[in-house]
């Protein structure tokens, strides 16, 4: 509960900071492009994802669930920003990522606990729309307690399957800095005796990334959207006493009405 009110608390001071730059920016009408209504998805979800830290197991939260445009406003799924100039197929993007995972590393030897602080990563980014697909590239400083930093690289396709049903296959490559790794994922001494576990620094690393999301006309405007992905940690990450998978899933099932 605590970390529901923490982030719905951070993401209401986002969108509220952002949305004030966004209308500065927008001073006296729309450029082509941007939509000066709501235009995208908006609904419920089901969000789940299993860490493997610890002794904790799947976690599941009931959020909103938003991937729409407004004027130079967005929400992607997990990510909330403003458009600013044109660039390539897209614009310069400010983001702030929603981290829905919680850190919290529970000791399978005592049953000792430590909390680490939710990341907040903002950051620079970019969503380029071509004809092969999209393709997303965002870098983030974590202004959390790692103080570290977290780079995205991610590629969407889209395939129409059976009777409208769309499929957006998935890849991309994660990197954490040093910092950031070894906060969520280190160990240091004083820890280390409390938990059981063994001392561990954890360096700078890459983590592959795998998934899709199913796009299902119910009725109407009305969709329903399943999403699956899974995270291959590399091994500044994956020799990390804590984790007990070289692996990370993140899974969400959603409802919503889409605004055309």
């Amino acid at each position: 509960m605590k970390f529901m009110i923490r982030l719905f608390t951070s993401l209401a001071a986002l969108v509220l900071s952002i949305s004030a730059y966004a209308i500065d920016l927008e001073p006296v009408d729309v450029p082509n492009g941007l939509p000066n209504r709501i235009v995208g998805d908006i609904g419920v979800a089901v969000y789940s994802s299993n860490m493997h830290i610890g002794t904790e197991g799947t976690q599941s939260l009931v959020l909103p669930y938003a991937f729409f445009d407004y004027k130079r406003f967005f929400v992607r799924i997990d990510e909330v920003g403003i458009k600013t100039f044109e660039l390539g197929n897209g614009y310069l993007e400010l983001i702030g990522k929603i981290d829905l995972n919680t850190y919290k590393v529970k000791s399978p030897f005592n049953g000792a606990s430590i909390n680490r602080s939710d990341p907040i990563p903002l950051g620079i980014g970019t969503y380029q729309e071509t004809p092969i697909g999209g393709f997303f590239a965002n870098a983030y400083h974590d202004f959390g307690k790692s103080h570290g930093a977290l780079y995205e690289l991610l590629y969407f396709a889209e395939v129409e399957t059976y009777k409208n049903i769309i499929l957006y296959p998935e890849l991309g490559i994660e990197r954490q800095s040093s910092q950031y790794a070894n906060y969520y994922y280190g160990m240091n001494t004083g820890e280390a005796n409390a938990t059981g576990y063994s001392t561990y620094v954890a360096p700078a690393t890459n983590n592959l990334i795998a998934g899709f999301m199913l796009e299902i006309p119910v009725v109407d405007n009305w969709y329903i959207n399943l999403y699956g992905r899974r995270k291959w940690l590399g091994n500044g990450i994956n020799n990390s006493p804590v984790l007990n998978r070289s692996f990370q899933d993140n899974i969400f099932a959603a409802l919503a009405y889409r605004f055309k």
